[in-house]
């Protein structure tokens, strides 16, 4: 005998077990659209046999036996794809205009308010993974291990820890601990030596400060613990200083594009295409900071102020509604300067270089609920490239980068079962990405 659920009534039921639904024996999802994440054709009228937290089987119909017992779920008319993954993320900040003003006001609301409220907006727009590039030693450590042990919903968390600088940061206390001053390059292989220690998942730096034998050493500490490295980096001459110090294969350039260069020269081009560096251009960031600027009514998104405490809601919204935001020297970069970065942008993917799609979601005027599909969209326009690649870049590339393939970014027989659910056909219109609809992560409904 079949259990037959709709989505709305597993979704009532999951309400009475604190938002998840536990996936018990076999699950089926029947009748949607499925891309799996590798680039082929769709399947129509897919299934998707789930057991365990992990997929079992997945084909047409017709080759997909669904056994007696298993609880059925009708994505009749919807996209099924893998769980999207955004490879960089902030949770401690969520899109206020002023950094100052956050971490002096809600330094003490980290772990009651600010990361649960992160954690429930990206898991609720579909981003079932996520790799935080910077925060805070303790408490980063802390929403990572209460996100991954099942005690709190949200995304499967990477985390790189703090900042490796030459200089502190300056918007953040004394006792907030985001960052990890670089005194030299024994230093440098010392503090990262220190973060594989304590578990973190990769190496960020953020500073164009550091010399190019603090950035190899870096590097070089860094890839013999099997650790990535994620590198802020604006200008050309910083680009070129990283990847001569040893940038690998999908490692990544944060913010690529941003900078004073009009176009980049053959040098760094062939440097990015042969080590296989993968570009994260984080878009949205300065867009999404124009966009408020310029329609100040996107404050009032009902899907801010619910996924916020009122107060904090309140704040960020004062942040932008009162204040004349249109000196800020961002909202230069993101305007007077955005053709240059787009061009390239489109000057990278012409050259074959591998791209990421990552938010830097948090950021001011990037919520967390709406910075992912923007970015795709946003990153389509720069780079030309077709709806399936962007989609495959946000799922199997980001796990790649991730070095996750193994179990996430494409739905294939033993992979975790994180999987979402558009009500739209985002290989027609890519903007149905903001359409999701129902989230599954490791087989069990958060939404």
């Amino acid at each position: 005998m079949v259990r037959f659920f709709t989505l709305t009534l597993m979704i009532l039921l999951a309400d009475l077990v604190s938002g998840v639904y536990a996936v018990q024996d076999i699950t089926a999802i029947i009748g949607g659209r499925i891309i799996d994440g590798n680039g082929g054709v769709p399947i129509h009228d897919g299934v998707i046999l789930i057991e365990g937290g992990q997929i079992k089987a997945i084909g047409p119909e017709a080759s997909v036996s669904i056994p007696d017992g298993a609880v059925i779920l009708d994505a009749d008319g919807m996209t099924v794809m893998p769980g999207l993954i955004d490879v960089h993320v902030h949770f401690d900040i969520l899109g206020h205009a002023d950094y100052n003003h956050w971490f002096a006001t809600y330094e003490n609301r980290m772990r009651s308010d600010v990361l649960p409220s992160a954690a429930k907006a990206m898991i609720n727009a579909g981003v079932t993974s996520v790799r935080d590039l910077g925060a805070d030693v303790s408490n980063i450590f802390w929403i990572r291990d209460q996100i991954n042990s099942g005690q709190m919903v949200g995304p499967r968390t990477f985390i790189a820890g703090p900042f490796l600088r030459k200089t502190v940061t300056a918007f953040v206390s004394d006792t907030y601990k985001d960052t990890w001053p670089i005194e030299s390059p024994e230093d440098a292989r010392e503090k990262v030596r220190k973060l594989k220690g304590m578990g973190v998942d990769v190496i960020k730096t953020q500073d164009e400060a550091l010399s190019g034998a603090e950035l190899a050493a870096i590097y070089d500490e860094a890839h013999k613990q099997g650790l990535r490295v994620a590198s802020h980096i604006y200008s050309a001459e910083g680009i070129k200083t990283a990847l001569k110090a040893g940038m690998g294969p999908y490692d990544t350039i944060e913010h690529i594009g941003d900078g004073e260069a009009s176009i980049y020269d053959n040098e760094i081009l062939e440097l990015i295409t042969k080590n296989k560096v993968a570009m994260a251009p984080t878009i949205i960031a300065l867009d999404g900071l124009a966009q408020i600027i310029e329609n100040p009514e996107l404050t009032d998104d009902p899907r801010w102020k619910q996924s916020l405490p009122k107060d904090i809601y309140e704040d960020v919204r004062r942040s932008y509604r009162d204040a004349d935001l249109s000196e800020h020297p961002l909202y230069k970069r993101a305007t007077t300067d955005r053709p240059g970065r787009m061009a390239k942008l489109r000057q990278l993917s012409d050259a074959g270089a591998i791209y990421a799609v990552s938010s830097d979601s948090g950021t001011r005027g990037n919520p967390h609920h709406d910075a992912l599909w923007k970015e795709m969209v946003l990153l389509q326009e720069a780079t030309g490239k077709t709806n399936m690649e962007i989609l495959m870049a946000a799922t199997k590339t980001n796990a790649i980068i991730l070095n996750q393939l193994e179990n996430l970014g494409t739905l294939e027989v033993g992979k975790y079962a994180d999987i979402i659910m558009i009500d739209g056909d985002p290989l027609t219109y890519l903007s149905d990405m903001r359409r999701v609809k129902h989230v599954i992560k490791g087989g069990a409904l958060v939404r």
